[in-house]
């Protein structure tokens, strides 16, 4: 039956009067700030004046905060719903005071009623709610979103390597650590030692150098402006200062913080305060992330997405003019961004990784075409009448690139069936068949996709034009729609 609502604490909730925290926070004469030395210099004053900063900001927001009692559902219900609800309660009280089978079975039917009830209320409110909505109302995109949700999958317990099951904390913790070493250490063994060794030689040496002292100070101008732009629906990290909180420092706060900005600068330094986080472990589901960017074997180019989807689909459809078929090779890059999920923080990783990757070896066989995005690798050609032997030459394109992969020890993701992750498609049209031989990748078969999803686009072992010439259309109506937004 359960405890009655005289056991049960009531919810509550925190408001904060963001006005009352930017008028407390304009006052810098407070002990927390006067602990802080007018001239940041050393490590052990930019951590003091960090702690002192946080514990005043803290402070204030604590003081403009209040207690009220959570909202409820029950405000939402018909009146029949809450008196069942009133009467239900009533019933779990006077069973618990006096247990006689007769109140027990009176509350538990109660309980059973007002179940019954509220679950046809929802559905009515459903069903009127599908009757009515439109474009325009405000609960549109997330109904919609909520619909397209695939349904739920339940996360599997994490294992300790004896295969048991992790139960307590400690447990739990040590199976994210392992986890956490395991990715980010290589699986596969060093392939070529001197180039390890030369590598680690020449960073060794970038590093020992004295660092330059040419970087601009942080001016307050810039802090402002990102301050600004801070999204207020972010949460706290461990200090507990939400963004809405940094919005509202005034200028001799946003000053001080310059001050550390720059005293980190100065002393090479990153305050061990903020580098603590509270880390939740997220079941990432199996999923393909396609590429978004192609670069072909000229210089690198920047291209948007849907540039790149009709440069693929323009050249199976001339394959088809002149009945050939195209061949793909997709290769998926293991943990290239695995631990990066905000788009802010993947635009200068992308770069990043493209720097590194910038000597990726270009097919030297004629009719082999590379594309690369980020994470994402393609190799692809055209067979059939007239073409040139392009199994031969794509088999040797990814010797080639199989052989950068270990040298640089770049890891493709494995999979159960195959040591590594990579697909091969073939794109026919119904006239034209050809039969290609099985493709290697380091001795390991590369396997047969009858699909494979590129760019929010489904390419199938029989591309016929009717899916050529929707795929044209989407690619114009995207790039105009770029174009628009351009201006």
């Amino acid at each position: 039956m359960g405890p009655p609502d005289g056991g049960r604490p009531i919810p509550i909730r925190k408001i904060t009067n963001w006005k009352r925290v930017s008028t407390a926070l304009e006052k810098i004469d407070t002990p927390n700030l006067n602990s802080i030395p007018n001239d940041i210099a050393s490590t052990d004053e930019i951590d003091l004046a960090i702690g002192a900063l946080t514990n005043h900001v803290r402070t204030v927001v604590e003081e403009s905060e209040r207690e009220v009692p959570a909202s409820s559902d029950r405000r939402k219900f018909p009146p029949d719903i809450l008196e069942l609800i009133r009467a239900k309660n009533a019933a779990l009280r006077r069973a618990s005071a006096y247990p006689t089978p007769e109140y027990r079975s009176r509350a538990r039917a109660l309980q059973r009623e007002v179940k019954a009830r509220v679950r046809e209320f929802r559905n009515e409110s459903w069903s009127d709610l599908m009757e009515e909505i439109k474009p325009s109302h405000k609960a549109f995109w997330a109904v919609t979103k909520a619909l397209k949700t695939e349904g739920y999958t339940p996360i599997p317990p994490l294992k300790k390597p004896d295969n048991s099951v992790a139960i307590d904390d400690a447990e739990i913790a040590e199976c994210l650590a392992d986890s956490i070493e395991t990715q980010c250490s290589h699986a596969s063994p060093p392939h070529d030692i001197a180039h390890i060794s030369r590598i680690e030689e020449e960073v060794l040496q970038k590093t020992s150098l004295e660092p330059k002292d040419d970087l601009a100070p942080v001016s307050l101008s810039e802090v402002q402006t990102l301050v600004k732009s801070l999204n207020t629906r972010k949460a706290p990290g461990l200090d507990g200062i939400s963004n809405k909180a940094i919005k509202c420092f005034s200028i001799p706060l946003l000053s001080l913080l310059v001050a550390i900005f720059n005293a980190c600068i100065k002393n090479c330094y990153f305050p061990p305060a903020w580098k603590e986080a509270e880390v939740i472990g997220i079941h990432k589901p199996e999923t393909t992330r396609p590429p978004c960017q192609l670069q072909t074997d000229q210089p690198p180019e920047r291209h948007s997405c849907p540039q790149q989807v009709l440069r693929l689909v323009e050249y199976v459809s001339e394959g088809f003019e002149t009945e050939r078929s195209t061949v793909a090779v997709f290769f998926d890059v293991a943990k290239a961004f695995d631990r990066s999920r905000s788009s802010s923080r993947l635009h200068p990783l992308s770069l990043l990784y493209s720097a590194y990757t910038n000597d990726v070896p270009r097919p030297s066989s004629s009719g082999v075409q590379l594309a690369l995005f980020a994470d994402d690798t393609a190799l692809f050609t055209e067979i059939g009448i007239g073409a040139p032997d392009s199994p031969s030459s794509l088999q040797r394109a990814i010797d080639e690139l199989g052989q950068w992969f270990r040298k640089w020890r770049i890891e493709v993701n494995p999979t159960n069936q195959q040591p590594y992750n990579s697909s091969m498609v073939r794109l026919e049209s119904t006239h034209c068949r050809q039969n290609t031989p099985n493709l290697k990748m380091l001795d390991a078969i590369i396997p047969w996709q009858r699909n494979y999803k590129y760019l929010g686009v489904t390419l199938d072992k029989i591309y016929t034009s009717e899916i050529i010439s929707s795929v044209l259309e989407y690619c114009t109506f995207l790039q105009s729609k770029a174009r628009g937004r351009a201006r």
